[in-house]
């Protein structure tokens, strides 16, 4: 099986997991201002695992849905995915009305990256990773030779993409990016400033437990340890783990990031404090109309596609199982199809049942062949195949599978 290739800017490792389909964003409205949480793999608009991946689609909706902004702030925890995702959010973040700005809190790599490059100021914990390398691709099933150069020139235009958003804001030559992409670059805290990839580094506000342990975040737990262990070199593992063994402030955050979730969650909590109770179909709608709403209209579609398929294998299907598979006891398509096969064979195993008995009681299963003085041709191809009829009858009668 062939599978559409996913161009890839992250770390791969043996044992990789397969990506998550969560959403890799979370947006915080603090009024005049905004707090864009990136944490995790970066999606694209198709998943190649499964079929409810939520895609960067979705994520520009509800940039746009924030409305105008001063501020935007990206807090980054990633450790890359799907370019073309990236770029997508990158051209989103560059178009926006808002002053962007990034930090980085325990990883930026990879495709990550091309998002930090949106943002007008970018910081780093002095403790977090920054990572630079060039773009890999991922194929499943057979490819000739011609497809796998297209894909090679595609991988390349890819990279050039990389070079020239890295090219805005960094201070270096075209020449000199492709190399630190060519050498998988890794960068910690105020090297990460050195080279240009950040202005600053965030020290006393840093809350060191935002990055050590694990969080979750629109449902799915995120882990800076299991990322160093997974795909930093031994010696950038030295530097972080060095560098995290400092004493740093346990209140407040980048921009206030800890104080903000906090705020989102205790915002929730009181939502779920007021929520209505629900007791029956009656209180649900009437508490959450849209919902509802959107649930039936989902419930009605299903139906017709149903029976919509029914319809479509209807020929050759009596029509009281017909009804039966619609309306007193619904089955999908499939299920009906199956049933249909079900009683085709019980229908072929009484005809030959009643074949074979007509065979016995009519005698011809016993008539057998008389010698002949005399060549007869007819008469002897008569006989042949009474035999024939004969042994058949026989054997059906005798066959255990029809029992």
């Amino acid at each position: 099986m062939k599978r559409k290739p996913m161009i890839t800017n992250q770390p791969t490792a043996a044992g990789n997991q397969k990506p998550k389909t969560a959403k890799f964003w979370n947006f915080l409205d603090n009024g005049d201002t905004a707090e864009l949480q990136l944490f995790g793999t970066i999606q694209s608009e198709e998943s190649w695992w499964d079929d409810d991946c939520i895609t960067y689609r979705n994520f520009i909706n509800e940039l746009n849905a924030l409305g105008d902004k001063k501020v935007i702030n990206v807090v980054i925890q990633s450790g890359g995915g799907d370019v073309f995702a990236a770029n997508a959010i990158y051209n989103a973040l560059i178009l926006n009305k808002a002053k962007i700005t990034g930090t980085i809190i325990g990883i930026c790599a990879s495709a990550a990256t091309i998002i930090l490059m949106a943002c007008e100021e970018r910081k780093i914990a002095k403790n977090a990773i920054l990572m630079a390398h060039n773009p890999t691709i991922s194929l499943w099933g057979s490819y000739e030779t011609e497809e796998l150069l297209k894909l090679a020139e595609v991988t390349n235009q890819v990279k050039k993409s990389i070079v020239s958003a890295y090219m805005e804001r960094l201070d270096k030559t075209e020449e000199e990016i492709n190399r630190l992409m060519d050498e998988e670059s890794w960068y910690v805290g105020q090297e990460a400033v050195d080279a240009g990839f950040c202005d600053c580094v965030i020290e006393s506000d840093f809350q060191n437990n935002a990055v050590s342990n694990n969080f979750i975040v629109n449902g799915v737990p995120y882990s800076f340890n299991n990322y160093i262990e997974n795909f930093v070199p031994d010696n950038i593992r030295k530097k972080v783990q060095d560098l995290s063994k400092t004493p740093q402030k346990e209140t407040g955050a980048f921009f206030d990031t800890t104080n903000t979730i906090q705020k989102g969650k205790s915002t929730m909590d009181e939502k779920d404090k007021t929520a209505p109770v629900i007791t029956d179909a009656a209180a649900l709608k009437a508490a959450y109309p849209q919902l509802c709403a959107a649930i039936a209209a989902e419930a009605v579609s299903a139906e017709r596609e149903r029976l919509k398929a029914i319809d479509e294998i209807s020929n050759g299907i009596p029509e009281e199982l017909l009804a039966k598979a619609k309306y007193d006891e619904p089955m999908s398509a499939a299920a009906l199809a199956l049933t249909q096969m079900k009683a085709n064979n019980a229908a072929g195993k009484k005809f030959l049942d009643q074949m074979v008995d007509d065979l016995q009681d009519s005698g011809a299963a016993a008539v057998g062949s008389e010698p002949n003085t005399g060549y007869d041709p007819e008469g002897q191809k008569q006989a042949e195949n009474a035999q024939k009829v004969s042994g058949f009858a026989a054997k059906l009668k005798n066959d255990s599978r029809r029992r």
